[in-house]
């Protein structure tokens, strides 16, 4: 078995953070091959077994999480590549040139692409290339446009040639027609042609983002050897001499290394970053978390966000200092050239895992707050938290030991089997250790679930954390059987990713909780600072606290976005498509012609916004200062008030359309695919506000009117679209909508004239004289100042009766709602005025005995309910006496 010194990149590492350059192997190749050992000549990948081969080739196909960051630190300079690329299509004055020059870049990035034997972080740096292509190519077409429109319009000036038998133009208007066309057709091509490229770029871009999936897919999926054939342990145990052979060559290289730069200003370099390292891990380290949590203590207000800031400030100190105190060695050992150039690859893997291992231990601190329960982010109790504190560091070491295993490997140039077997190990250990992770999670599960704990049982049954420990044991499953049947690649590649995604969610979890607390609690009308802001810019505390929600949201979802990248990244999604999505909400996308971009529709909003505190702005200008100085009735100013909100919101909305690019026609067609719901679905809202507009439009009621609908009756508060609002006399509010209005009969009792009528029926003994009747009434109603005196009381004689006679008094008030309370002063007067003239109102007729007695027998069973009942004694029921004979004489 033979060893490839390409191999030095190590199983899983990721092209984009370590770019390849293409070398020779004889280049490449240590010393040890080329001088006195010719029996060992480096091999030539086209004699490696087809495993051998596919472990080589997988080499530069697993991207391994600790890398990912690059991701970021490649996403940082395409940044600065697009704000270059802007910066220079803007300085440029002819957009036909940047036209022209992205045509030949894209020309130059074809022809690369016709190269089948591209590598992954080729393919990478050529997508790199298109979005800043893309970007000249929209701001040339965005310059053109205006140049094009204007055109249009000059042309429209001139107009059109005259038709054969209408007067001839003159020569220069002809020369100008003709100028100004060709001038249009040189624009136009220009767009057409920067069109045409943008849509090449895509197609491109699809291309290669297809050929890089499937590099890593073929890569992946390439078959290597299993753990368990006895054949690679026995060629392990073979190469076993030669490798340690290798690595005492690495150590005389070390060591001749040291020698050759050994001298008092490297070892006073090497001693100061040993002793910086030292200061870094144990003391700074504890000042300044212990700095840092009575800063936050002394800073931040009581609240929520103590406890967060203080966990990321944790995370940050027991995160930093590892990874400075590792770095200070490595640069102190590159100054001073006591690393070979072999061994840096390795001693920048020790650096990042000192980083990572500090994340862990980090994050478990911040998180679970080991013997702190009140600083908890996640509240579990001091048994689940002892059960799980050591897992995430356990975890973090196995896997910086197979990264460093890996790195190590490359160092030496380690055979094939060797590489093989130490990838498929560490993979399967990191499988192990996470399982044995997720294992004392529902350890930890059950203590709290036997506690009596009911919103952590919620917590721990929500389906996202049911479907993540699904997907967790599923992977660590599917490590398991690769590594088994051969698959060694793809099984460290999953097993890199298990415990790269769960830190990244974790970090993503901590830093949404801080971003949350911050803005809710800085915002909050409880804080001094949300208090002294509100007063400050005059908002409300409760409005203010929803703009720290909104802003903790927005902050919230580019955390998401950030984490989705970093996780995106091994998988093959780099930092293009980061930035191509986030170009759409300025760009937009084009659906059925019309072109829908965020920015656009946010535009529009914040124009809708405006519009309607305009509007209500000049509401609030006609109902306080001009509408109070007109003689108008408070209905119609009512009316004219509620109309202007109407043609102020109608007006609006045109414009936000006519923004968005919506033109009357394409507006026609969806109030035509509108009209079929609005017809069936929407009828009784369209019904309502149409009728609301016929109510402020004919105004047969208005605000302020007394009205009676049904059984109920009150004031007309307000006429909106939809509804309108009467307040009852009981001071509830009765919601009407405005269709019933149109549709059912209503009383308005204010509507006609203003005067109110009160009306009292009097009966009095038939024995008073009418005309003393008349009288004391008549002058009893012109007595109360309320009456009015045109028209004057009347009163009218209504019934003529045996025992007593009816009137009616009639009289008029200044407004129907002072009749009730007229009415009832009216009564009293009356009844006192009666009294002092000596006239007796009739009251209600006696009780007729012989009735009560007739109910009273039957009440007691002595007479059946349908007997006929005695009538009571009448002269004229006697029988007819017989008239008198006259005596005879």
């Amino acid at each position: 078995m033979e060893r490839h010194p390409s191999l030095r990149q190590g199983p899983g590492t990721n092209l984009a953070a370590f770019p390849r350059q293409p070398t020779k192997i004889a280049e490449r190749t240590p010393s040890r091959y080329l001088v006195g050992r010719k029996q060992r000549s480096p091999p030539v990948l086209g004699r490696i077994p087809c495993y051998e081969r596919a472990r080589h080739s997988s080499n530069r196909a697993s991207p391994h999480p600790m890398t990912s960051l690059s991701v970021l630190l490649r996403a940082l300079t395409l940044a600065l590549a697009l704000i270059g690329a802007a910066a220079q299509v803007s300085a440029q004055n002819d957009p036909a040139a940047a036209i022209d020059a992205a045509r030949a870049d894209l020309d130059r990035i074809e022809t690369r692409l016709s190269d089948a034997k591209l590598h992954d972080e080729e393919l990478a740096a050529l997508r790199d290339r298109i979005a800043p292509m893309t970007i000249a190519l929209e701001s040339a077409i965005s310059q053109l446009a205006p140049q094009l429109s204007a055109a249009d319009a000059r042309l429209a000036q001139i107009g059109p040639k005259p038709k054969e038998g209408e007067p001839a133009e003159s020569d220069e208007v002809a020369r100008e027609r003709d100028a100004q066309a060709q001038s249009r057709k040189q624009v136009d091509d220009a767009i057409k042609r920067g069109r045409l490229l943008q849509v090449e770029a895509m197609q491109i871009d699809a291309q290669i983002t297809e050929r890089r999936r499937t590099l890593l897919a073929s890569r992946l999926f390439e078959r290597s050897r299993s753990l368990i054939d006895p054949t690679l342990w026995m060629d392990v145990v073979g190469e076993a001499p030669r490798d340690l052979s290798s690595v005492r060559d690495l150590g005389a290289e070390w060591a001749d290394q040291i020698a050759r730069n050994f001298g008092p200003s490297s070892i006073i370099q090497v001693a100061a970053a040993v002793l910086a390292a030292v200061l870094l891990l144990f003391p700074i380290r504890l000042w300044v978390s212990n700095f840092g949590e009575r800063l936050v203590v002394r800073q931040a207000p009581q609240s929520r966000l103590r406890r967060s800031a203080t966990a990321l400030f944790r995370l940050v100190a027991t995160t930093l200092a590892p990874l400075l105190a590792a770095l200070c060695v490595y640069l102190a050992l590159r100054s001073a050239g006591w690393l070979p150039s072999r061994a840096e690859p390795l001693a920048a893997t020790l650096v990042r895992g000192a980083g990572f291992l500090g994340f862990a231990h980090g994050m478990t601190k911040a998180l679970f707050a080991p013997g702190r329960p009140s600083w908890r982010l996640i509240h579990l109790s001091d048994a689940a938290v002892a059960e799980i504190r050591y897992q995430p560091l356990w975890v973090a070491l196995v896997f910086v030991l197979g990264r460093v295993a890996d790195a190590f490997n490359a160092a030496v140039s380690a055979s094939l089997s060797a590489s093989v077997a130490t990838a498929g190990v560490f993979a399967a250990l990191n499988a192990a250790t996470f399982a044995f992770a997720i294992r004392r999670l529902r350890r930890a599960q059950h203590l709290e679930d036997a506690q009596g704990h009911p919103e952590k049982e919620e917590r721990y049954g929500h389906p996202i954390a049911f479907l993540a420990r699904m997907a967790a044991i599923a992977a660590i499953a599917t490590v398991l059987v690769s590594v088994v049947i051969g698959y060694v690649s793809l099984a460290q590649f999953l097993a890199n990713q298990v415990i790269w995604i769960t830190a990244v969610i974790w970090l993503a979890y901590l830093l949404m909780t801080v971003v949350d607390d911050l803005f809710t609690s800085a915002l909050s009308g409880e804080t001094r600072f949300g208090r002294t802001l509100s007063s400050g810019i005059g908002v409300r505390p409760s409005s203010l606290e929803q703009i720290g929600v909104l802003l903790s949201g927005a902050v919230r979802l580019i955390i998401l976005a950030v984490a989705a990248l970093m996780i995106a990244g091994p998988w093959g999604v780099g930092s293009t498509d980061l930035f191509g999505w986030l170009r759409l909400p300025v760009t937009g996308f084009e659906i059925g012609g019309i072109t829908i971009s965020p920015a656009g529709v946010l535009s529009a909003i914040a124009l809708v916004a405006v519009g309607f505190a305009l509007t209500h702005a000049v509401q609030r200008w006609l109902d306080r200062d001009l509408l109070p100085k007109t003689r108008m009735d408070d209905g119609l100013k009512a009316s004219i008030n509620t109309g202007v909100g109407y043609l102020g919101t109608i007006i609006i909305i045109v414009l936000a359309l006519a923004y968005l690019g919506f033109s009357l026609d394409r507006l026609a067609i969806v109030a035509g695919a509108l009209s079929v719901g609005i017809g069936f679905g929407l009828q009784a809202v369209i019904s309502n506000f149409v009728s609301g507009v016929i109510l402020l439009a004919e105004r047969p009621i208005k605000a302020g009117d007394w009205i009676v609908i049904g059984s109920d009756q009150g004031n007309v508060r307000r006429i909106s679209v939809r509804s309108t609002e009467i307040e009852l006399f009981d001071r509830s509010t009765l919601i009407v909508p405005n269709s019933d209005f149109i549709t059912k009969s209503v009383k308005n009792v204010t509507h006609g004239a203003p005067n109110g009528r009160v009306q009292i029926d009097l009966a009095v003994s038939s024995a008073v004289d009418p005309e003393e009747v008349k009288r004391v009434a008549i002058e009893t109603a012109k007595a109360h100042s309320s009456v009015l005196g045109f028209p004057e009381p009347q009163i009218l004689f209504t019934a003529l009766g045996k025992a007593d006679n009816a009137f009616s008094l009639f009289c008029n008030v200044p407004s129907p709602r002072q009749a009730a309370s007229v009415k009832s002063d009216l009564n009293f007067a009356l009844v006192k005025a009666f009294a002092d003239a000596g006239i007796s109102l009739a009251g209600p007729p006696p009780p007729d005995m012989t009735q009560a007695v007739d109910r009273v027998a039957e009440a007691l069973g002595l007479r059946s309910p349908g007997a006929t009942a005695l009538k009571p004694h009448d002269a004229s029921d006697a029988p007819p006496q017989p008239e008198p004979q006259p005596k005879p004489a």
